[in-house]
């Protein structure tokens, strides 16, 4: 090998490992952060919404057909990096008049490394699953949800990706999601009232991809009806709405597409450092390796 080729190699290698330093530090936490910038999620729900007679408190037969959309994005990134200010606005429309049944805007202050809340008074929850994802429980604080506990359930493949899936049943409060918006009156309720699922029959499953911690599908109901009830006394005053409703069809395929682009970003970025640094050893030590002199016969 000639001189000018080992040195060519070694160069080349040197060259590969300083690239898989400043991709691993500078390129590698844009692209694995949990909210880089600009992110966003959205996606459309099918499913049923059906309000109570306000005079007789009756619900309707048969629960009308329903759509509804939700929107999370950042709202504000001036914390950045410490945090992000995230807004999440949930919009249930009449599907023959297009006119909003029900708002929610939430907003949120969260770590954008690790999707976890900022707030030191929700410390331990999460606003949105975090990069690899284990199979344990999880407590998600986003929208109406307050903390809820979600179980790991099962593995299941949706699109060709593998998700696992989260699930909860049991109470759930959310009298602040029916205060009302600029587009929808809302629900007055008096002092010491409160709004939750009657019976405790409120259902959320989440599907997510594990190594992005995106979001592919949700299915949440309450279908015994969100009513006001009594705090002190625990008793039923008015029946609301009784509802569900499931990302499906083209949404999740639209999400699984999302959560396949970001899947090859993260993986490339966590591995690809690996790959250069070995190269660029490799290459650099092709030069100091040296040939055995052959041995000439007498």
């Amino acid at each position: 090998m000639s001189l000018t080729i080992r040195r060519l190699l070694f160069c080349t290698g040197i060259a590969l490992i300083a690239a898989a330093g400043a991709w691993r530090f500078l390129l590698a936490p844009r692209w694995t952060q949990r909210i880089p910038p600009g992110w966003k999620w959205e996606t459309t729900f099918i499913g049923a919404v059906g309000y109570a007679d306000p005079a007789s408190g009756v619900y309707p037969v048969k629960n009308p057909t329903s759509t509804y959309q939700r929107s999370v994005r950042a709202a504000s990134e001036l914390g950045r990096p410490a945090s992000v200010r995230m807004q999440d606005r949930m919009t249930t429309l009449n599907p023959r008049t297009g006119k909003k049944e029900w708002e929610y805007i939430s907003e949120a202050l969260v770590n954008p490394a690790s999707g976890a809340h900022a707030d030191p008074r929700y410390r331990g929850d999460y606003y949105l699953f975090p990069r690899h994802v284990s199979k344990r429980a999880y407590r998600l604080r986003q929208n109406y949800l307050k903390g809820t506990p979600l179980a790991f359930e099962a593995e299941e493949e949706i699109a060709g990706l593998n998700t696992y899936v989260f699930s909860y049943r049991g109470a759930a409060e959310y009298t602040e999601s029916f205060a009302g918006t600029a587009d929808y009156p809302g629900v007055r309720v008096a002092p010491g009232q409160e709004i939750r699922c009657a019976d405790h029959q409120f259902r959320f499953r989440i599907w997510v991809e594990p190594v992005t911690g995106e979001t592919l599908k949700i299915e949440e109901s309450c279908w015994s009806g969100d009513t006001v009830y009594d705090a002190r006394t625990q008793r039923p005053v008015q029946p609301i709405v009784r509802w569900g409703g499931v990302v499906a069809g083209d949404a999740v395929t639209a999400l699984a597409e999302r959560a396949r682009a970001a899947r090859a970003r993260i993986l490339a970025a966590e591995y690809l450092p690996g790959v250069l640094v070995l190269l660029g050893l490799t290459c650099a030590g092709l030069p100091l390796v040296r040939r055995k002199p052959r041995k000439v016969p007498a």
